[in-house]
């Protein structure tokens, strides 16, 4: 399986918006190459990138067809 749909059913499984500091360390992944391949689902419209309510959060969240009814 490629990273890119593992990464995008790992967050579907979750089912809400997580840190990309959480899902790095969950994925023994470095941020700056993770963020790029969320970046990648993200212009394929597949997970939604944004920043938290804290300061300097980044977070992300799957987008399922649940979104877009």
């Amino acid at each position: 399986m490629r990273r890119r749909e593992y990464i995008y059913k790992l967050l579907v499984v979750k089912k809400r918006a997580v840190t990309l500091q959480k899902l790095s360390e969950e994925l023994e992944t470095p941020m700056p190459k993770l963020l790029q391949t969320l970046k990648s689902l993200e212009s394929d419209g597949l997970v939604e990138v944004f920043y938290g309510k804290e300061k300097a959060a980044i977070m992300v969240k799957a987008k399922t067809l649940d979104d877009y009814i």
